[in-house]
C-alpha cells in the first residue's frame, strides 16, 4: 500500500480564518501593498529565528518576495499610526472588561541592539550607571493591562541627542499619554511607571487629563526618586532615612497570575504635598522591617484613597511591560528587519512587530484565559500549527481535484 508523503515547502494562499483578522482595516494601501502587508505580519507571527526580510519571504507564496516587503517599507505614503491604532483598539474589544471598570496604562523605555553604524536612529547609550554601554535603537512603549491581559498601543523612537528632532524620553511619553483614548468601559484609568518617569511636566499632564475628562478619573501610581522635596521644604531623603523603623507595618499582596504564593512588604504610608503637585500619598515599601534606606522604594499616587497595599498591587502591574518587551524581541523579532538611512522605514519595521503581537492574540484568544499565565510563544506555537495543518489540508485538496480533472 502506497503512502503519500507531502513535503511543506512554505505557504500558498491566506486563509479565511486570517483573513478575518485584518477585515475593516483602514484603506491607507495602493496597489498591491495591502496583501504584501499582510503577508509580512503573518510571516513574522509564525517564523522563528532571525527575522530579515529575505528570511521572512523565504516561507510566503512565490509572488511575494523579499523585494516587495522592501518596498513597503520603504512606502511614505502609508501611515503606521492609523493601523496601529486599529489592530491595537481591536485588540482591546477581544477581551472581556474588567468587573471594577479599572484600565491601567503602562510606559517604560527599552533598546534594541543594532551594529550598523548608518542606522540613523542607532545611537551609543546606556540603561543606567550599574550596566554596560549599548549600541543600538532607544524606544518608548505604551501598554494597557488589565487581569492578564497586556496590549501594546503606541511606541516611539528615541533620536540620538545630535538629531533636531530629538525628543526626551519623557516628552514621548506625553505625546503619547495625549493621544491614547481609554477603552468606553472605562471608568477609571491608572498610570504606573518607574522613577525614570516619575517628572513634574508628567504628574500635572495626568492630572490635567483627569479635569478634562468627565466621564472617567485619571490617577498615577510612579516610582519617585528620593530627591524630591514636599512642599514645606523637606526631602524625601530624610523621611527614608530618619522614619523610625516601628512605623513600618507588614502586609502582603497576591501574585499578578493565577492567584498562588503572595509576596510580603513591610510599608509606611503618609499623606503629604509634593512641591508643584499638590496632595498626594507616599508609600515607603521595602522587603524586610529591618533594611535599610538605600533599599526602600518610595512610591508616591495622587490618587490619596489608596491603602499602600493597594498602592504596591498597582505597581506590580507595571512588571507586565517587561515581559511584553522579553515577546516582542524574542517572540516576533522587533527590529531584526534590515532596514536603515531613514527613519520612517525604521519605525514601520518596529511597529509591524508590534501589529503582530496585536494580530496574534486575537487570532488566539481562547488560549488566553482570566486570571492564568499566559505566553506568546505557546499563542505563536499553537497559531503555527494551525495554519501548517490547514495549508497541507489545501494543498491535498487542490491535488486531489487536479487528479478527478485529469481523469
Amino acid at each position: 500500500m502506497m503512502e503519500t508523503i507531502v513535503k511543506f515547502t512554505g505557504f500558498t494562499y491566506l486563509p479565511d480564518f486570517v483573513r478575518v483578522l485584518f477585515k475593516g482595516m483602514p484603506s491607507v494601501f495602493r496597489y498591491r501593498h495591502q496583501l504584501v502587508f499582510c503577508w509580512l505580519v503573518l510571516m513574522q507571527m509564525i517564523l522563528t529565528g532571525p527575522r530579515t526580510l529575505k528570511g521572512l519571504s523565504q516561507m510566503a507564496p512565490s509572488h511575494i518576495a523579499e523585494w516587495h516587503f522592501r518596498r513597503l517599507l520603504a512606502a511614505g505614503y502609508w501611515s503606521l499610526n492609523i493601523l496601529l491604532s486599529w489592530f491595537a483598539e481591536g485588540a482591546i474589544k477581544s477581551f472581556p472588561e474588567p468587573e471594577d471598570k479599572v484600565v491601567y496604562v503602562a510606559g517604560d523605555g527599552s533598546k534594541k541592539d543594532k551594529r550598523g553604524k548608518k542606522n540613523p536612529a542607532a545611537q551609543k547609550g546606556k540603561t543606567s550607571e550599574m550596566h554596560a554601554y549599548f549600541f543600538g535603537i532607544k524606544f518608548v512603549l505604551l501598554m494597557v493591562q488589565w487581569d492578564v491581559y497586556r496590549i501594546p498601543v503606541d511606541f516611539r523612537i528615541v533620536l540620538p541627542k545630535g538629531d533636531p528632532d530629538y525628543k526626551t524620553e519623557n516628552e514621548l511619553f506625553r505625546e503619547m499619554l495625549k493621544g491614547f483614548k481609554p477603552p468606553s468601559w472605562a471608568k477609571v484609568v491608572i498610570v504606573t511607571a518607574d522613577a525614570a518617569f516619575a517628572s513634574k511636566d508628567n504628574m500635572q499632564l495626568i492630572k490635567q487629563l483627569d479635569q478634562a475628562d468627565p466621564e472617567r478619573r485619571w490617577g498615577f501610581v510612579f516610582a519617585i526618586a528620593r530627591t524630591w522635596n514636599m512642599e514645606d521644604g523637606k526631602s524625601l531623603s530624610n523621611l527614608v532615612k530618619h522614619i523610625p523603623l516601628k512605623t513600618f507595618q507588614r502586609t502582603w499582596i497576591p501574585r499578578l497570575v493565577d492567584n498562588k504564593g503572595r509576596k510580603t512588604f513591610w510599608v509606611f504610608r503618609k499623606r503629604t504635598r509634593l512641591r508643584h503637585i499638590g496632595d498626594v500619598t507616599i508609600v515607603l515599601s521595602k522587603k524586610g522591617r529591618n533594611v535599610g534606606p538605600k533599599k526602600t522604594k518610595i512610591l508616591v499616587t495622587n490618587l490619596v484613597e489608596l491603602t499602600a497595599r493597594q498602592v504596591i498591587s498597582v505597581y506590580q502591574r507595571r512588571w507586565s511591560i517587561e515581559i511584553l518587551f522579553r515577546e516582542l524581541k524574542s517572540g516576533l523579532g522587533l527590529g531584526e528587519h534590515q532596514v536603515t538611512k531613514n527613519l520612517d522605514r525604521i519605525e514601520k519595521s518596529i511597529g509591524i512587530a508590534i501589529i503582530a503581537y496585536l494580530v496574534l492574540i486575537r487570532a488566539r484568544k481562547k488560549d488566553i484565559c482570566a486570571g492564568r499565565s499566559w505566553s506568546i510563544f505557546q499563542l505563536k506555537s499553537n497559531f503555527t500549527n494551525h495554519l501548517v495543518c490547514n495549508q497541507f489540508e489545501h494543498t491535498m485538496q487542490w491535488k486531489f481535484n487536479k487528479l478527478m480533472k485529469a481523469a
